[in-house]
């Protein structure tokens, strides 16, 4: 054990052990004992304390010789260089408990009694509490593990169930774990809802450390992809308005977007068109001669039946003088009115007097 100190040969206290033993560095963990994470800091001490060769001290193994016996004050020295670890990594309201205890075994056990069994029922609870309350958040898929992982190995220091049966035993942490396991993919942030429900809906759910390993490969790949909570892949992304694109055409006329003045209806009234028809120069012939043919908008138009018209003939017929008169009229007539209308091949534009008057009964034929 003195080899372990540094010093070249095992003998009593001397010069050279006790400056080797200034040498042996304090820090063995960067945990401090509070009232609350007893389980943790044991856990690092212990392993600091026993990679410096001194795990007997705290575990009773290696008891304090008679003070004639020429390796007590090897014993001493080593036994101090625990307790300075043991105090050095205590909160400043634990370290009067101990201090004047007389070897690192009773320090150790003290805070044992103190801390480590003692309220189980209480912490169990607490752990249990923060466990079903723990959710990612901000948290990597890594750190979220970690710290469910922690609470669930000091929730296991805590619980001292005996089993009789062995096939029990396996039987409890099966389910134990499976539980584990809905825990973790519960709290998980909603993105990784598409992997959670892909385990779910599995014939079997596998184990936790296979469903950790597919859900932080799944976090891998959308940081690669540059993905986060409700964007799409940038494949999919169109382009921002500017890069590759025409600008937006503006009429000088109207002002109005959409258009340029060469194709502005209040320059081009001929351009506006029904959608779906043709331009008018495109339109068919017939359709351009009637519409050439057709009267202005401010003459009012009336269509004669086949009857009106033969009436109508038989009449202007009887007021022409000659033959030759009436077969011109019948075919033509032009009347001085009123308004100085038309009338042609059955169209009445604005009748005379007379004749509309007769047409619609409003005054007899004359004798």
């Amino acid at each position: 054990m003195a080899e372990l100190l540094g010093s070249p040969k095992n003998v009593g206290l001397d010069a050279g052990s006790a400056s080797k033993a200034e040498n042996v560095p304090i820090q063995v963990t960067s945990i401090r004992l509070t009232k609350d994470n007893y389980l943790s800091w044991s856990a690092a001490l212990e392993i600091g304390i026993t990679s410096r060769g001194r795990l007997s001290y705290i575990t009773g193994d290696k008891p304090a010789p008679l003070k004639s016996d020429p390796q007590w004050e090897t014993w001493a020295l080593e036994d101090s260089q625990v307790k300075v670890w043991i105090i050095s990594f205590v909160s400043s309201d634990i370290q009067p408990l101990i201090l004047r205890k007389p070897t690192s075994f009773d320090m150790w056990t003290v805070l044992a009694k103190m801390y480590g069994r003692k309220k189980r029922h209480l912490r169990t609870y607490q752990i249990k509490r923060s466990i079903y309350s723990l959710t990612q958040e901000d948290l990597s898929v890594a750190a979220f593990y970690a710290a469910l992982k922690t609470k669930w190995e000091e929730l296991d220091y805590h619980v001292t169930d005996e089993w009789k049966c062995g096939s029990d035993h396996s039987l409890h942490w099966e389910k134990e774990w499976m539980d584990r396991t809905f825990l973790f993919l519960g709290g998980l942030r909603d993105e990784f809802e598409p992997i959670r429900s892909q385990i779910l809906n599995g014939d079997e759910i596998p184990g936790i450390e296979e469903v950790y390993a597919r859900v932080e490969s799944e976090e891998q790949r959308r940081q690669v992809m540059h993905l986060t909570t409700g964007n799409v892949p940038s494949a999919f992304v169109s382009r921002a308005s500017g890069t590759g694109q025409r600008p937006a055409r503006r009429c000088t006329h109207c002002n109005k977007l959409g258009h340029s003045a060469d194709f502005c209806w209040d320059l081009h009234p001929e351009k506006r068109l029904v959608r779906g028809r043709p331009p008018s120069g495109r339109r068919s012939p017939s359709l351009s001669d009637s519409s050439q043919g057709t009267p202005s908008s401010g003459v009012k138009t009336t269509k004669l039946s086949p009857d009106q018209l033969k009436e109508l003939q038989a009449y202007i017929g009887r007021l022409s003088t000659t033959p030759e008169e009436s077969s011109t009229v019948m075919d033509t007539v032009t009347v001085s009115t009123d308004k100085g209308s038309h009338m042609e091949g059955g169209t009445v534009d604005a009748q005379p007097t007379v004749v509309r008057d007769h047409l619609f009964g409003q005054c007899g034929l004359p004798p």
